[in-house]
């Protein structure tokens, strides 16, 4: 019996490392460099320098920007501004634009990140406003902002003498389930390594994350989705601490681009934005509009022009099962924000 267990365990250990080196079907020899990537105690996460983002984590085009510009633009965001593939973004279809109907060449710089918030905005801002040198930033502001501002990164951020965002430390939870990956994997046997990742990523992970996750909700719309009264009275300190976010990234900005005319923030529509019953309540583009309205920084909220461009189609423009917009709606948008820019920015 033991004999045919020693054998059995021997075509096991065969069999995992075969896999591996066809596959791997499951990865049990991942390298560490590859997992424990993208952390910073600055801005939380960060794309690593590579074929699509540069050491700035601005996002490459397929044609760079020209030596010589009109203007300089810097978008920042979260995944909507970041967009699909590597022309699929906002920012390369507003230099399309104005360089196919105005004749103009203009730099864009592409800063956007999934799951950057207001809060990692204010310090991208101080770093890359000296050193890029734009005449304008624009800041897209997503309907999950909130959300992140509030629940994920507001027990992270470090601030200044001033009460200003200095920097946003990198998630706990994520650098450990990066850590414990590597750890389960960091064994002589294969069949050692199969059980100690199965255990961390279907035990151990999930019940440290439910631990670190407490009682925050899951639904990242968790307030949007609320009448606006109701959601002002539920959650006004999640609001308050949202609208004193967007005050202290303008304030930056606005110091570092020598006055609030050369900051202009965006807000997009999420397809619930597009829906007849209004599915959600507004608060957000609310508070962006009454802190630019505030410092005087100009704002341009795109759910009006596209809802009445998508019509009754809008879920045509949207990712399938996804927030996201498609290909066609980034082209929608991107126009949007480009026609938008050709009346404001005449210069």
């Amino acid at each position: 019996m033991i004999a045919n267990l020693a054998i059995t365990v021997g075509l096991l250990e065969v069999v995992l490392r075969a896999q591996q080196k066809i596959g791997p079907l499951y990865d049990l020899d991942p390298d560490p460099s590859a997992i424990i990537v993208g952390l910073s105690d600055d801005l939380n996460h960060v794309h690593l320098p590579s074929r699509e983002w540069d050491g700035d984590g601005i996002r490459r085009m397929n044609e760079a920007n020209a030596t010589d510009c009109s203007v300089r633009l810097l978008f920042m965001g979260d995944s909507f501004m970041e967009g699909l593939t590597t022309d699929d973004t906002v920012p390369v279809h507003v230099r399309h634009f104005f360089g196919r109907t105005k004749g103009r060449e203009i730099c864009v710089f592409n800063a956007a990140c999934s799951t950057y918030s207001p809060s990692i905005f204010t310090v991208q801002a101080k770093r890359l406003i000296p050193k890029l040198e734009p005449d304008f930033v624009l800041i897209d502001v997503d309907e999950t902002d909130i959300y992140d501002d509030y629940h994920r990164y507001r027990e992270l951020v470090t601030r200044d003498a001033s009460g200003s965002i200095a920097a946003v430390r990198r998630t706990p939870i994520t650098a450990r389930f990066q850590q414990g990956l590597v750890d389960a994997t960091d064994k002589v046997l294969y069949l050692h390594r199969l059980f100690a990742k199965l255990y961390f990523t279907k035990v151990e992970y999930p019940a440290a994350f439910a631990r670190y996750a407490g009682n925050r909700p899951a639904d990242l719309f968790w307030l949007s989705r609320l009448p606006a009264a109701e959601a002002r009275t539920r959650y006004p300190e999640a609001i308050d601490y949202f609208e004193t976010t967007l005050d202290d990234l303008t304030s930056s900005v606005a110091a570092r681009m020598g006055g609030p005319e050369r900051l202009i923030f965006l807000h997009h529509p999420h397809l619930e934005h597009l829906r007849a019953n209004g599915a959600f309540n507004g608060v957000v583009s609310t508070t962006i509009r009454k802190v630019a309205a505030r410092h005087g920084v100009r704002y341009y909220d795109a759910t009006e022009d596209l809802k009445a461009e998508f019509g009754d189609k809008a879920t045509d423009y949207y990712i399938l099962d996804d927030m996201h917009l498609n290909a066609l709606g980034l082209r929608a948008y991107g126009l949007a924000v480009a026609k938008y820019l050709a009346r404001e920015i005449a210069h």
